[in-house]
């Protein structure tokens, strides 16, 4: 198969969580080439089985991006075009993301809602921005941030994630305004809620929750490789109708 008709995804935080299980999934085919961000050195442990999956596959291509720093995010298209023989990107996702905002929002820091705005609302459309003209250059035009449910306002979850909940709320806002900003250019930009998921994160998060007898029981939890595989398979099935929507990993819609 030649590289013109392969489909390419680049992944913001392809080195962890569900965002390495993406890069995992879809590099298993190879009809499919995955550029994945990590951020900082290749060298570091939390790279490792990025690295190591690069490797195995030669599908999978490593670009270096850190979505809080300016330089960064502007060497990232830079360095995706340096990738063996790019064409363009098909599929940008977003996955990348913290979650440590478990306060009251009267109570929580002005450090913490900025880091949380920084990394969560602003650190994938700035890049977006960069590697926008990327996507250009191919027909696909197919945009996907992954969220969460803890950002909608209509189905608001009754938990103390503050910062958290308010930068996913801005990124769903970001993604809706760039379904009617990109449509008439041929994209389709969707929004995910990948579940409540047992990567570090989540999985704090989770043992937060119990120490405070806070009961989420009526929340399934999955593993990162579920959350991937169940993703992959709604990526598949999005046409252009679905421009603007927010779906959950089984397929189901949600709310904003």
């Amino acid at each position: 198969m030649s590289s013109s008709s392969k489909t390419t995804y680049f992944i913001i935080g392809g080195n962890r969580g569900i965002g390495f299980n993406l890069v995992k999934t879809l590099s298993a085919s190879t009809c499919n080439v995955v550029i994945a961000s990590a951020r900082g050195s290749l060298s570091l442990p939390k790279n490792k089985q990025l690295e190591d999956l690069g490797k195995i596959r030669k599908n999978v291509h490593i670009v270096q991006l850190d979505v809080t720093e300016d330089e960064s995010i502007d060497n990232v298209a830079g360095e995706i075009k340096e990738t063996p023989s790019f064409q363009g990107i098909d599929i940008f996702i977003a996955s990348s993301g913290i979650s440590d905002s478990y306060y009251d929002v009267l109570k929580t820091p002005k450090s913490v809602w900025l880091e949380h705005y920084a990394t969560n609302a602003l650190g994938p459309i700035l890049t977006l921005q960069k590697v926008y003209p990327l996507l250009l250059l191919k027909k696909t035009r197919k945009i996907f941030f992954i969220s969460s449910v803890a950002g909608s306002i209509t189905g608001f979850l009754p938990i103390h994630v503050s910062a958290y909940g308010q930068s996913k709320a801005a990124l769903n806002y970001d993604a809706k305004a760039l379904s009617f900003e990109l449509k008439p250019e041929g994209f389709t930009v969707v929004t995910f809620h990948p579940g409540l998921v047992s990567t570090d994160m989540g999985q704090y998060g989770i043992d937060h929750f119990a120490e405070k007898n806070i009961n989420v029981s009526s929340l399934e939890v999955i593993t990162p490789e579920e959350s991937a595989s169940a993703l992959v398979n709604v990526f598949g099935k999005v046409v252009p109708e679905d421009n603007g929507k927010f779906f959950n990993y089984d397929g189901s819609e949600s709310v904003f």
